[in-house]
């Protein structure tokens, strides 16, 4: 028979206090402090946890624990406090809670964590949409790389603070509809289509955070478009015309090339360079030496810093012709990791260098007598991103080229054909040969100039 604990009485009780140290070991002494774990009787495993007292004070912290077993496992159950529960509230609690283990089957641990889990569930289902909104934004930070994080996180930050927060902010999860979605992208998405897209899309990610958490309505995501918002909103395609890039067309562009080339600057070379390999601004922009293979005479751009690319580990070859790597050698090897740097000894070009250059050009030309650079349609100053379009309408009409081998040259891959093409080797012969066929028409208003 287990051995009967005598009953001890309130005053006893209030008398215990942490033990001491017996054996030394283990960087403990005969004689320092230690818990004290003591059988108070009147329920069998009931006992005060006394704990040594801190250096500011003069009684340690005691606590009342219930030492049973539940099934096959032998646990502590914390019972609270002392002196805030007395020894009589103690017993009586301890004798409550044995009677519920050995009649009812009763499991405090797991029902503790049954109570916790429903308590974690109702509290999931008070946060708001700006709660799950800021957890959103860290995580993105986080993953956000590539040329430039820092915009991606303003982007992000001005979508939510602008369109998110205003009119989802204070509405819990659990109450969010999609006519609070269509409230909050109706101002917008006829004036600002592009962005209530991506905003519909933040929208949506946000959701998506608590969707397998049972907190969203029937669990749907509120920010669904198919068999969704498509039934309140106007289809984005039906009421949006993408506005190109304004560009010289390829008629002016040998004229343009003739100016570009009277510059002396690193954005004029940059510019130079991207007419060249029909890049976009910011691949030339955030160029780098170690992407440039002189015997090869091939600039390979990394999958991620392509736009659009799904695949970030497939990269883009660029052939390059006579002039583009004339270009690269004109420019500095200062232990730079970009080819064109920036002003003031900055490590790139500022984002607007190269269309600056197109405007600087566009007005000299004026000022000398000349029409300028405009689009041809729209009558906006051309772009540097602009020169890209020229390009495909020289390639589509001058140039007599299959049109696989254009869009390949722009780094367009959406067609089957041109993934087709993509898998070949990137079509480097062809590509080499119209690029050089475009070098020669791009030079073609010097060489006229030239004979006169």
């Amino acid at each position: 028979m287990p051995k009967l604990v005598p009953e001890l009485t309130a005053i006893q009780v209030k008398r215990l206090t942490h033990g001491t140290v017996k054996k030394a070991g283990k960087g403990k002494k005969i004689g320092d402090p230690c818990p004290a774990l003591h059988a108070v009787g009147g329920v069998s495993g009931l006992n005060l946890y006394c704990r040594p007292p801190a250096p500011s004070s003069t009684v340690g912290a005691r606590s009342w624990i219930l030492r049973t077993v539940v099934g096959s496992r032998r646990i502590d159950l914390g019972l609270g406090p002392y002196p805030e529960v007395s020894l009589a509230q103690a017993r009586e609690k301890a004798g409550a809670l044995k009677d519920r283990i050995r009649f009812e089957g009763h499991d405090p641990i797991a029902a503790k964590k049954a109570a916790k889990s429903k308590l974690l569930a109702e509290q999931a289902k008070q946060r708001t949409f700006a709660d799950v909104a800021q957890q959103y934004f860290e995580k993105k930070c986080l993953e956000f790389s590539g040329k430039n994080p820092e915009k991606q996180r303003r982007r992000l930050e001005q979508h939510l603070e602008d369109y998110c927060l205003p009119e989802l902010g204070n509405i819990l999860m659990s109450d969010l509809e999609p006519r609070h979605v269509v409230q909050a992208l109706n101002p917008i998405w006829i004036e600002k289509t592009s962005t209530a897209v991506r905003v519909r899309i933040t929208i949506y990610n946000v959701c998506e955070m608590v969707r397998h958490d049972g907190i969203l309505r029937n669990g749907l995501n509120p920010a669904h478009w198919r068999g969704n918002l498509e039934n309140f909103l106007a289809s984005p395609a039906a009421i949006h015309d993408e506005e190109h890039q304004p560009t010289v067309g390829y008629e002016g562009l040998p004229r343009f090339w003739t100016r570009l080339q009277e510059r002396d600057a690193i954005p004029a070379r940059a510019l130079e360079f991207q007419i060249l390999t029909v890049a976009r601004p910011g691949e030339v922009r955030f160029a780098e030496w170690s992407e440039i293979d002189f015997k090869e005479r091939v600039w390979t751009v990394p999958g991620w810093k392509l736009k659009g690319r799904r695949d970030k580990k497939k990269d883009h070859k660029v052939p390059l012709t006579d002039r583009a790597i004339e270009i690269l050698k004109m420019m500095p090897r200062d232990n730079g990791a970009y080819i064109f740097p920036g002003y003031r000894g900055k490590e790139t070009m500022s984002e607007n260098a190269l269309n600056l250059t197109v405007k600087e050009i566009h007005l000299a030309d004026i000022k000398a007598g000349g029409d300028g650079f405009l689009d041809p349609e729209t009558g906006k100053v051309a772009t540097a991103h602009g020169m890209r379009a020229a390009f495909k309408d020289w390639a589509t009409e001058v140039g007599n080229v299959e049109d696989y081998v254009s869009e390949l040259a722009l780094s367009h891959i959406d067609t089957s054909s041109t993934r087709a093409a993509y898998k070949r080797g990137q079509l480097i012969p062809k590509r080499r040969k119209l690029m050089k066929a475009f070098e020669k028409y791009l030079s073609s208003s010097s060489e006229k100039e030239s004979k006169k």
